[in-house]
């Protein structure tokens, strides 16, 4: 277990209860923890625990120009989907009318979700917009469609699991807490549209 939490930290993993159960109650032992931030250490990571998703990640301790290009790298692929995510969040929101965000172990059915998208034109078309970009983007034209491809994708992405192959309940991951944790840091910095600076590449955002 020790090798292979290591390797998931080391490729960029969010070990959290949803995605990485057996990972996550391994590293929730204090001896494994321990053991495993040090042999990170050695690798100039860290093993960095987010409180917020109770999820764990590694980190970069320093940025050098022995990481700084994986770390631009790591930023740019974040970066990437940040902005389809967000569109998704908000059309999620829209359709449940709650002002609860999508967290790691929220729970979501997805044909609870197919009526509104149904009766609602305003919706269809933030649901076509949404899958007219990458990574959702396709050419299904029955909003039912598009909202089972867009919940694949997510699946794919690791941004949702399914406990058993093809039900209808989603549970979210860690990693769309993520997500709130780099909008909170482009709010704070107002860098939203700026090009990646030392400063960002030092956050822990990038894993």
């Amino acid at each position: 277990m020790f090798k292979s939490t290591v390797q998931a930290l080391l490729t960029g993993e969010i070990i959290c209860a949803t995605a990485h159960p057996d990972l996550f109650e391994f590293l929730d032992i204090n001896d494994n923890n321990v053991r495993v931030a040090d042999f990170l250490s050695n690798l100039d990571r860290n093993l960095t625990y987010l409180d917020s998703a109770d999820a764990y990640y590694s980190t970069f301790r320093t940025v050098d120009e022995t990481n700084r290009s994986e770390l631009t790298l790591l930023f740019n692929d974040v970066r990437s989907n940040f902005r389809p995510l967000v569109e998704f969040l908000e059309l999620l929101l829209t359709a449940t009318q709650t002002d609860l965000p999508l967290r790691g172990k929220s729970n979501l059915n997805i044909n609870a979700l197919f009526d509104p998208f149904e009766h609602d034109h305003t919706l269809r078309e933030q649901l076509r917009y949404l899958t007219s970009i990458k990574p959702f983007k396709t050419n299904k034209l029955e909003s039912r469609d598009q909202l089972v491809f867009v919940f694949h994708k997510l699946e794919e992405m690791q941004y949702l699991v399914r406990k058993n192959t093809g039900s209808s309940h989603y549970y979210a991951t860690a990693r769309f807490d993520i997500i709130y944790l780099l909008i909170e840091f482009l709010n704070d910095s107002e860098l939203v549209d700026m090009p990646i600076t030392d400063e960002q590449e030092q956050e822990e955002l990038v894993f």
